[in-house]
């Protein structure tokens, strides 16, 4: 289950991002992710109380509030630093990097704490990194080194992403989702205020959200929702296995993006993506044979 729910986890959270992607066209991207964000912190409330075992409710003991505002505090920077980083450039660079360090991080704490694997394991979690490096990447013609600024934003978004990972495996598991719901809470009052700045001081306008239409509002919705929803399978995997495995599939999210994109927009995938790909399939068999 612990590879189900990784995976599951992967292309869901790949999913949220496609849905963002396809609304930024109509919105700019800070105000489709301060949207969403709320989106996501309903449904992480809805989700606590509606899945069962699945969730187990959501418990705020101190442990949990702990976590859940450390973890809020990290995934706000993250994702700073991770719009920073794509607007830095290029893409094809930063986008694999920071997912890379996201699921390096966990698992070195993951190993720290004392988490062991056989040697087949190992190989295993060495694939699906190398597998997380190639999905991620982005072939372009004009293909250039990121500045030494976008390298650092890449690593402080993949850290922050990292981090959250690990604050949602911290709390006992009958707190529930109380971590997760407070660090959606608190990503969602700091896109909220962002936008909220940005509206205030005409950066963007009100009338941008005029006419969007119901289709979009639904990309908005799917966007908030399905981030949430692969919180809860991320935190299920870790629960049912270890942080470490649980990280380096999550961590795949990429997948899910490209996927729909080639099924839904008709994109073309990238000859190493479906390396990543293939090669993340494989290591998922061995992980499930070790």
């Amino acid at each position: 289950m612990t590879i189900l729910f990784g995976l599951g986890a992967a292309l869901i959270y790949g999913a949220a991002d496609f849905f963002g992607a396809v609304a930024s066209k109509r919105l700019r991207p800070i105000l489709v992710t301060a949207v969403a964000a709320c989106f996501g912190f309903a449904f992480s409330v809805f989700a606590a109380f509606s899945f069962g075992d699945l969730t187990q409710g959501a418990n705020f003991t101190q442990t949990a509030i702990l976590w859940g505002l450390v973890g809020g505090g990290f995934s706000a920077v993250g994702m700073t630093c991770l719009y920073a980083a794509l607007a830095e450039g290029p893409i094809s660079i930063v986008s694999p990097l920071s997912a890379l360090v996201a699921a390096l991080v966990p698992t070195i704490a993951g190993v720290a704490a004392g988490e062991s694997f056989s040697f087949l394991a190992w190989v295993a979690i060495a694939l699906v990194l190398i597998a997380v490096g190639l999905v991620g990447f982005v072939p372009s013609a004009d293909l250039s080194l990121p500045s030494l600024r976008g390298l650092a934003l890449s690593v402080g978004a993949g850290i922050g992403i990292g981090v959250v990972m690990i604050c949602l495996k911290q709390p006992p598991a009958e707190t529930g989702m109380a971590t997760a719901i407070l660090i959606r809470a608190i990503n969602a009052i700091v896109m909220v205020s962002v936008a909220a700045v940005m509206l205030a001081t005409r950066k963007a306008q009100p009338t941008e959200f005029a006419n969007l239409g119901g289709k979009i509002w639904v990309l908005l919705a799917l966007t908030g929702c399905s981030d949430a929803m692969a919180n809860v399978l991320f935190r299920a995997s870790a629960f049912s296995g270890t942080l470490t495995i649980a990280s380096v599939l999550t961590a795949l999210y990429p997948a899910g993006t490209i996927l729909l994109a080639r099924f839904v927009l008709k994109e073309k995938v990238a000859t190493v993506q479906m390396v990543g790909i293939a090669l993340a399939l494989v290591a998922s068999v061995l992980l499930a044979l070790a």
